[in-house]
């Protein structure tokens, strides 16, 4: 082969692969920031919906067609039936007392319809303990954890009304966050989480968006993170040396993240977004430094995720298991460059094949 057609060609070939670079770089930033995120699966049952950690058990709510609730080991190995008198109505969730401002510890208060239930340790007995709203079903409870709140029971329903709940079971209505948002999850940021420390953090799944409400002012509402063309499901403040255990509704799965993916974000916010209506879902890190927020990707571009209750539970008291999922995103602009790299690849080995040849012509 001619010395000019080989300069032809490694020239073509130095610019296409040139060309791929100055066209896509960040998209190349943007996979290395999203690095593959672990899931391992943890114990299977049908329809997981609600997740607690009790620190000797999780406790799940599994729904067919009525809604019951189930402890899972610490091994994962073996999941049985939890108050067996209960049953549930729709989306049941799940909020363990802490035995603070007259609630008793360890009770476990659970969600069904329009009304919360009270249930004792042992799974045996149950009552009925609290009905906001009787026009409206409940979309999530949680109890403030932090203090900020007077350590009472928090419940949202579908149509955007925020209660407080007291030991006695009388509900006080805090705000109206407006209809057609549903909200979704609530958690108290910690202390230090910047500007919004101690605020109560909900997730507008409707809404696309994380708001915290100012716990010296509960009209005062501010935006924290916003998610367009995602369903923001479940926040939750990252705990240190934590597995996180989210449930996969159509999946008939529970699975854990391990703790190391958290790790550098103790004290952050994590948000998990699902697209049980064709959207896509994420999981995006929250942090704050005064009133700027930080908002870290760890997945994106999950197709059709059908995510419900998550929790954290340290990694002292569970035991790891083995099946290992993967999950990473790939975005169009992902694929073009695999595209890219890949067609610059194969001119690469045609060029040196040629080249070789001509050599030996």
């Amino acid at each position: 082969m001619g010395r000019r057609l080989q300069i032809y060609l490694k020239s073509t070939l130095f610019a296409i692969i040139f060309g791929i670079l100055l066209i896509f770089p960040a998209v190349f930033q943007i996979s290395l920031v999203f690095a593959e995120v672990e899931m391992r699966e943890f114990a299977s049952f049908n329809k997981p919906v609600g997740l607690a950690w009790t620190s000797s058990e999780f406790i799940a709510s599994s729904r067919n067609g009525e809604t019951k609730l189930v402890t899972i080991s610490l091994d994962s190995k073996t999941v049985k039936p939890f108050a067996p008198s209960f049953v549930g109505e729709g989306e049941v969730y799940i909020a363990l007392s802490h035995g603070k401002a007259g609630f008793p510890e360890g009770y476990i208060y659970v969600s069904s319809g329009n009304s919360i239930y009270a249930i004792d340790p042992s799974g045996s007995d149950v009552k009925l303990f609290s009905t906001p709203y009787e026009a409206m079903g409940l979309g999530y409870i949680a109890f403030d954890t932090v203090g900020t709140w007077d350590n009472l029971l928090y419940a949202v329903n579908f149509n955007g009304l925020l209660w407080s709940i007291d030991s006695g079971g009388n509900a006080n209505l805090l705000v109206d966050l407006g209809n057609d948002l549903l909200p979704e999850s609530i958690v108290v940021a910690p202390e230090d989480f910047g500007d919004f420390g101690g605020d109560l953090i909900i997730s507008l799944e409707m809404g696309r968006k994380v708001i915290a409400i100012s716990k010296d002012d509960p009209s005062q509402v501010t935006v924290l993170a916003e998610f367009p063309g995602e369903s923001p499901e479940r926040v939750l403040v990252i705990p240190a040396d934590s597995n996180l255990y989210l449930a996969k509704y159509e999946e008939n799965v529970v699975v854990e993240i391990p703790a190391n993916q958290f790790s550098d974000y103790v004290g952050g916010l994590v948000v998990i977004t699902e697209g049980e209506y064709g959207e896509q879902g994420s999981i995006t890190l929250l942090l704050a430094d005064g009133g700027v927020i930080t908002i870290i990707k760890m997945a994106e571009g999950i197709e059709n995720p059908h995510f419900e209750g998550a929790v954290f539970a340290p990694t002292s008291a569970v035991s790891t298991v083995t099946a290992v999922m993967t999950v990473q995103a790939l975005s169009q602009n992902d694929l073009l460059v695999v595209g890219g790299a890949t067609v610059a690849v194969v001119i690469l080995v045609v060029v040196l094949v040629v080249t070789r040849r001509g050599r030996k012509e």
